[in-house]
């Protein structure tokens, strides 16, 4: 459980999502962090300028990127610990995860939380959470359990992030 004292919030926990749309995986994540007393400032992923000015206003203690498109400049992830939330398996990398895993017709899928690095997708992982798939269209598969999913990794990634011992798994 996240650390918590009374009303107040998580050890005053400020936390930036930083997303290329404020889909429906950000905005789960936008209303659960909220409820849990964190503090949270969205940052749509327009141009490099604009995040970087949201970031200096808002100072966030963790940036989570619920769904991003564009690669995360090297100046902000070498200075703020960011947290890529990717729609694919430990181990997975690219774009496109979830169609591949459809076509592939794979029965086990899952969403995976990667610390942001030079290399995209090949961060430390920080939580993962794996779901059976049906035989839905990947806007159903994204809307359902990988936002499911997608919560879970977020929340025990904050909490994981305020545990002063916690190490992340390196990507194998």
């Amino acid at each position: 459980m996240l650390k918590q004292q009374g009303n107040q919030k998580p050890d005053g926990m400020r936390v930036l999502l930083l997303s290329s749309a404020y889909n429906s995986l950000t905005q789960a994540a936008h209303v659960e962090l909220g409820a849990l007393g964190i503090e949270v400032s969205v940052e749509l992923f327009l141009d490099e300028t604009r995040v970087r000015e949201g970031i200096e206003i808002f100072q966030p203690d963790l940036i989570i990127c619920p769904m991003l498109k564009q690669k995360i400049p090297d100046d902000i992830w070498q200075n703020h610990k960011c947290i890529i939330v990717h729609p694919g398996i430990r181990g997975d990398r690219g774009p496109s995860s979830l169609d591949w895993a459809i076509l592939d017709g794979v029965e086990q899928w899952g969403v995976t939380a990667l610390e942001a690095s030079e290399e995209m997708d090949a961060g430390d992982i920080w939580a993962w959470e794996t779901f059976p798939t049906r035989n839905a269209s990947k806007s159903s598969l994204y809307r359902d359990e990988v936002v499911r999913a997608g919560v879970k990794v977020i929340l025990e990634t904050v909490e994981r992030f305020q545990q002063e011992d916690f190490r992340p798994t390196p990507l194998d």
